[in-house]
């Protein structure tokens, strides 16, 4: 008994001392016959919309310049950036898997007729993954499981058949290099089809449940029960965890796969198809981490309650636009248990304190109310104080407070091709809207006591023609509006606000160790002028030998009304039959734009020389880990400003400067103008998307 013990015990470190990959390709080689019995788990007969050509089209909307391109000393660090598309790289996989293999033909000669049978086998995987992408992406979900079910099932036979080129009982490691890399190339194969047919399976899980929400929605409504959405929407959940952790598997795989001994040919397309898999899962993983509270979010086990604030960017305030109107959302089990909309105003005057207003806003009231509590562009700071003002109000608490510009309701008015409500003969197109709206709540058309009576009936116009657009566009639209932070969300709540952070809706300031800028507009002139004003905003770093970084921002502000403008004006009053005087004018953009601006840097910047500008008439101040600059600047119609700002920076660089740009929610200006000179040598020069990191290293580098 003590030998048999000892050599148990042996047996077991020889094992434990293989590498990974090695006790795996034993187990499996073990378990041939159980898998010869096992085939994939399929579900047909559900299809769903697939978030795989929105993710493409984020991707494509950050593409660089053909000049940053170009710049092999640029990077750009843009981790919130999801990669090419996850089809490309399935596809792009199952090329690999096809050419390793027939490489392995060199490699064996008296395998002969075994390779070519792998050869064989691996081809016909490639073709099903390759149809499987195909199908995904078209949103053909019934024949995209399918065919990823008869991927898998052909590279795990590609699989077993390389453990056993060399002989009954070879392991992996007495093999040379390719067939190796092969067999890792061909068991992550295997694995990314696996995490394709459960997000097929997620998919139409989801579509089935979706369509039919507004059914229970309205059954609810008449007091009637209906099933759990939560409950169906956690086994889809489930299959996207479980897809990304067999994706998380398929990459770690990748990892060992030596590029080096693969033909140089591919070696390339090993490196590229590896970083593709590693960037998609920076994005996905932390989602996917969040996942199992989304059901949370909706109310699974106790009724949630949401603050939504509406903000119009016609007038730009710090996380948006001016807060003109309010909602009050509870969930429950998924489904609207009441929904209102109230004036902004009528909350304000519940509140029976008089409340200093935050710094910048003494220009426009002496009272602060919910009405400005976006006064901060870092959202849970300004998020936490609406919900704090709410409270004040007696209203009671909230669970979270999410904030919803104009601009999300001209996307969903673009996808119905316009909204036709009751009160018009005439459809509204998305272009109109918000101008109309604007138009409708400032001359009081709907009398003095109930000026925004209009987004109630456009909410319950959009409420019950949503199911008319398509879900593919659906679902394009929400994920443009995430990135475009016309959806921001926080939670006092960890669980809760760990979703926002996930999907990055939180909007809080970016923290980073490098150079910073954000610039921050507040519309103080009480019209909305901000319809016709840009930013062009240019900004150079001049780095010395020694690491000291002064910088140079200018801004030119615009105020774009011209005749056109008016002209435009006057014809939307006249279609809707609204009547429409001088003053109106004056307030809906013809009126001259006050603008109070904050420009957030570095800690620590110093204000050395300002252009167009008295130095004096600028404040300097620190708030959420940041230093900023803030002035006023007035823009008269058809004219521009334009005013300059020298800072130096504290921190010092060395081998390397990076540098991010935030974009403020509701702003049009999505890019700027970014040079780089580091010891008297220009090593950046060109356009920058806002929300991109840039890094350059330095010339001695």
């Amino acid at each position: 008994m003590k030998n048999s013990a000892k050599k148990i015990i042996d047996l077991k470190r020889r094992r434990e001392s293989k590498p990974l990959i090695v006790r795996r390709s034993e187990r499996m080689h073990r378990n041939l016959l159980k898998l010869e019995k096992t085939k994939p788990y399929h579900r047909g007969n559900a299809s769903m919309v697939s978030s795989d050509l929105p993710i493409g089209r984020l991707a494509r909307k950050f593409e660089l310049t053909k000049k940053q391109r170009a710049e092999p000393k640029i990077f750009l660090t843009g981790q919130k950036i999801p990669p090419t598309k996850l089809k490309r790289f399935k596809i792009i996989i199952g090329a690999l898997v096809f050419v390793v293999i027939l490489n392995l033909a060199g490699v064996f000669g008296s395998g002969k007729s075994k390779v070519e049978n792998v050869v064989s086998t691996a081809f016909s995987g490639l073709g099903s993954l390759v149809e499987a992408g195909n199908s995904l992406a078209s949103g053909n979900f019934d024949q995209s499981a399918e065919y990823f079910s008869s991927a898998t099932e052909a590279l795990i036979s590609a699989e077993r058949e390389i453990l056993t080129l060399g002989g009954a009982g070879a392991v992996l490691s007495t093999q040379p290099d390719s067939v190796q890399s092969g067999s890792r190339l061909v068991t992550a194969g295997k694995l990314i089809a696996s995490a394709g047919e459960k997000f097929a399976m997620a998919a139409s899980e989801v579509n089935l449940i979706i369509p039919t929400w507004q059914i229970r929605q309205q059954a609810i409504s008449q007091g009637e029960k209906v099933n759990s959405f939560t409950e169906e929407l956690k086994r889809a959940i489930k299959n996207i965890i479980n897809g990304i952790t067999e994706l998380e598997d398929a990459s770690a795989i990748l990892q060992l796969v030596d590029p080096e001994s693969l033909p140089e040919s591919l070696s390339e397309k090993v490196r590229n198809a590896r970083n593709q898999l590693d960037l998609f899962l920076k994005t996905a993983t932390p989602i996917s981490n969040a996942l199992p509270q989304l059901t949370n979010l909706l109310g699974d086990t106790v009724p949630r309650k949401y603050l939504i604030l509406f903000q119009n960017t016609a007038e730009i305030r710090p996380t948006g636009g001016f807060i003109g109107s309010i909602g009050v959302l509870t969930l429950n089990d998924g489904f609207v248990s009441k929904f209102e909309i109230k004036d902004v105003y009528e909350v304000d005057g519940l509140i029976e304190k008089k409340l200093k207003p935050p710094e910048g806003f003494g220009f426009i009231t002496n009272n602060w109310g919910l009405r400005d509590a976006n006064y901060h562009p870092d959202f849970p700071t300004s998020a936490e104080a609406a919900a704090w003002l709410y409270e004040e109000s007696g209203q009671g608490t909230v669970d979270g407070v999410i904030a919803i510009t104009s601009d999300l309701l001209t996307e969903i008015v673009e996808s119905l091709d316009g909204v036709k409500l009751p009160r018009f003969e005439k459809k509204i197109s998305a272009e109109d809207l918000t101008l109309l709206l604007s138009l409708i709540i400032e001359t009081k058309t709907d009398g003095a006591a109930a000026p925004k009576k209009i987004l109630e009936e456009l909410w319950e116009v959009l409420k019950n023609n949503l199911t008319e657009i398509p879900q593919k566009k659906l679902i394009g639209t929400a994920l443009e509006s995430l990135e475009n932070k016309d959806i921001q969300f926080w939670s006092e709540n960890t669980e809760l606000q760990s979703i926002a952070e996930a999907l990055k809706i939180d909007n809080s300031l970016k923290k980073t160790e490098g150079d910073y800028l954000f610039i921050v507009n507040t519309s103080i002139s009480g019209n909305k002028s901000d319809l016709h004003t840009h930013n062009q905003v240019t900004h150079e770093t001049d780095i010395d030998e020694d690491g000291t970084a002064i910088n140079t921002l200018t801004i030119k502000r615009s105020h774009n009304w011209n005749e056109a403008a008016e002209q435009k004006l006057v014809d939307l009053a006249d279609k809707f039959g609204i009547d429409l005087d001088e003053q109106m004018k004056e307030i809906l953009g013809r009126g001259r734009n006050i603008d109070l601006i904050k420009v957030f840097v570095p800690l620590g910047s110093k204000l050395i020389q300002t252009e167009e500008i008295a130095l004096d008439r600028i404040e300097t101040k620190d708030s959420a880990g940041k230093t900023y600059f803030m002035f006023t600047l007035t823009t008269q119609p058809g004219k521009s400003k334009t005013v300059k700002l020298s800072y130096k920076l504290a921190q010092k660089f060395d081998e390397n400067y990076s540098f991010l740009a935030e974009r403020q929610a509701g702003d049009k200006v999505e890019e700027l103008e970014k040079n780089v000179v580091w010891a008297n040598q220009k090593i950046f020069e060109g356009e920058l998307r806002m929300d991109l990191e840039l890094g350059v290293n330095s010339p001695t580098f």
